[in-house]
């Protein structure tokens, strides 16, 4: 930790000296950290009365500044009316309302580029798969936001019903190990798994990938499953929603168990059409999510900064 404060006091003064011997016309700044370092960098450059670059900066969170917010307002408050994008609709909302619950005016030039996801490469996983049930992955940091808390205790309802073929796959890391693991080793159908590397090559291997996060930035790991047409069972949430087609039929309210019951029910009973569903999902994150569009979409932005 004192490494990591000591670096961001030296960051500022190290961005300035840099600034000013490559004098670039435009700077571009994502997450929160850099943002600071940013931020403070413009202070200085103030103070030594010399105009900044152009600034672009790329939000990729729904929640900013949750447990720092004093931090988040000196921040922001070093802005004024630069280029916002979001990579996401709920992202651009959750910055046009940190803007205004800290009384600074929210930037008119606002734009919309979601992220890209490379098209993932088949490799060999370490899953292991029983095509006699319907395997359903779990894959993300066992933390609040993924809504990990909530799906433990929703397998263990569903492991009460009669019939049950469903075979649960968690892989990750996180606060919540300890509670996975106890549910790993009481049913014998939830299976644990560390953090795989190169996991977007490896979600072929499932049935249906289970997504019960309550918020997201733009999460690539749905959009991953997608280009392999795996169907995702998805809380509605914010950043999360963008990923996947208008009116996804396997969307749940995070907690409302019997939608997502209901949803379990009908996969259990094959009652979607699967195909159409995976064909569906596939074009929609090919068309909204390639790199060439990412690309364009910048080099578009970029063209009318300097126009």
């Amino acid at each position: 930790k004192s490494s990591k404060r000591f670096s961001l006091i030296v960051a500022p003064f190290s961005l300035v000296y840099h600034l000013l011997k490559q004098k670039p016309q435009v700077i571009h700044s994502h997450t929160d950290l850099p943002d600071f370092v940013l931020s403070v960098s413009l202070r200085i450059l103030s103070l030594l009365h010399i105009k900044g670059p152009k600034i672009v900066r790329t939000i990729h969170n729904t929640q900013l500044w949750p447990t720092h917010k004093k931090l988040g307002k000196y921040t922001e408050s070093a802005f004024s009316n630069d280029i916002v994008v979001g990579v996401s609709d709920a992202c651009l909302e959750a910055y046009k309302n940190l803007r205004l619950k800290n009384h600074l005016p929210v930037s008119s030039h606002q734009y919309i580029i979601h992220n890209s996801c490379a098209i993932p490469e088949k490799r060999d996983h370490p899953f292991k798969i029983d095509r006699e049930k319907i395997n359903i992955a779990f894959c993300g940091r066992f933390e609040h936001q993924k809504g990990i808390d909530i799906l433990i205790a929703r397998i263990k309802e569903i492991n009460i019903w009669p019939g049950n073929n469903f075979l649960f796959h968690i892989i990750g890391i996180g606060t919540y190990f300890h509670e996975v693991l106890r549910l790993s080793e009481s049913n014998d159908n939830v299976l644990i798994y560390n953090t795989v590397p190169n996991i977007a090559d490896k979600l072929y291997a499932f049935d249906f990938l289970i997504m019960p996060s309550r918020f997201e930035g733009l999460v690539l790991t749905s959009i991953e499953a997608s280009l392999w047409k795996i169907p995702i069972i998805a809380a509605i949430a914010p950043g999360l929603n963008e990923t996947l087609p208008p009116d996804w039929p396997l969307q749940f309210h995070l907690e409302n168990k019997d939608e997502l019951f209901s949803v379990l029910n009908k996969v259990k009973n094959n009652e979607y059409d699967l195909e159409a569903l995976k064909n569906q999902a596939f074009s929609f994150v090919s068309e909204n999510f390639s790199h060439k569009k990412m690309i364009d979409d910048y080099s578009k932005l970029y063209m009318e900064i300097y126009e």
